[in-house]
């Protein structure tokens, strides 16, 4: 291998007589293995600050629950605390959603580096394949959203006309 340049070679798992890149030997220089190696700290800070901030929501979660429970004393309080069970599911499936990308992002970082310190292309595989996957699922994600965004907005738009066609207050 030369000094200023990586082979990182192909997984022996492709099956060579489909695989188009057959002939393809990526070289990756110094310059470009710096700016990986920089990735992979950011990304690695970026994924603990996340589960850290995952676990903050959850303790947060648990003693808001229990807030309402202890600090309800007659039986119309109760049942405002026990009406606080749908948003504490909600911020439950918010971790729950947020969990798996952010373990990806981390394991990428750490494939990342194995890759560059031990200069083997199969972490370097695996590392991109969970880059992928974070990046496949934030993207999914983000459609979702926007979908859930424009069907309330149409809801909203729906009550207000149905709202004046009915006569219904307003503004």
């Amino acid at each position: 291998m030369e000094n200023d340049e990586n082979n990182f070679g192909q997984p022996e798992n492709i099956n060579q007589q489909n695989n188009p890149y057959q002939n393809y030997d990526l070289k990756i220089g110094p310059v470009a293995i710096e700016y990986l190696r920089e990735t992979a700290k950011w990304t690695k800070f970026l994924s603990i600050l996340g589960m850290i901030g995952m676990a903050i929501y959850l303790v947060v979660a648990f003693f808001m629950f229990l807030y309402f429970i202890g600090n309800s004393s007659t039986s119309r309080e109760q049942v405002n605390a026990f009406a606080m069970i749908p948003f504490l599911l909600m911020m439950i499936i918010m971790i729950a959603l947020y969990f798996a990308p952010i373990l990806w992002l981390y394991k990428f970082s750490k494939n990342l580096q194995e890759a560059i310190n031990l200069r083997n292309s199969d972490h370097l595989t695996t590392a991109f394949n969970f880059l992928k996957k974070h990046y496949k699922f934030i993207g999914i994600l983000a459609i979702v959203m926007l979908g859930l965004y424009l069907l309330s907005f149409f809801g909203l738009l729906a009550t207000g006309i149905l709202s004046k066609m009915t006569g219904g207050g307003g503004l």
